[in-house]
């Protein structure tokens, strides 16, 4: 199923950060988030992701492991060292879903590990897992 079949809800009081170097990923995450309504900020490199996360200040961040300038375990660590952005949830993927990558996530302070590449639904299913209000896709 396409994302464009999947049927378009009213707009969230809901900010994700995409963080991914690879821009057709982040580019798809953003056009299925934004269908369901997210808004949704992007970012290529961590230390970008940083600085956009101090001002928008996401409820989600989707952290990609792999970065260039600093790695996705120490952006979580920084994002959790922030008092702007501490409370974030913060989800980890990796086209790697080796149990030590799966680890050093969590020990950075990630909610939760996804591995790449991220099905529409299961994209939704978890960004959805984080917020107040569900988005009830029924996936």
């Amino acid at each position: 199923m396409s994302t464009l079949e999947y049927p378009t809800r009213r707009r969230l009081p809901c900010t994700v950060l995409v963080v991914d170097d690879d821009d057709d990923s982040r580019n798809a995450d953003r056009l299925v988030l934004e269908h369901f309504g997210f808004v949704v900020r992007e970012a290529s490199g961590g230390l970008d992701a940083l600085a956009l996360a101090q001002v928008s200040r996401p409820r989600v961040v989707l952290l990609d492991m792999v970065l260039p300038e600093i790695d996705g375990a120490q952006l979580a660590r920084m994002l959790r060292a922030d008092p702007a952005t501490r409370h974030a949830a913060l989800v980890a993927i990796s086209a790697s879903d080796a149990s030590e990558v799966r680890a050093r996530a969590i020990d950075a302070g990630c909610d939760e590990f996804v591995g790449k590449p991220i099905a529409p639904s299961d994209l939704v299913s978890v960004i959805s897992r984080y917020i107040r209000q569900p988005i009830g896709v029924g996936l």
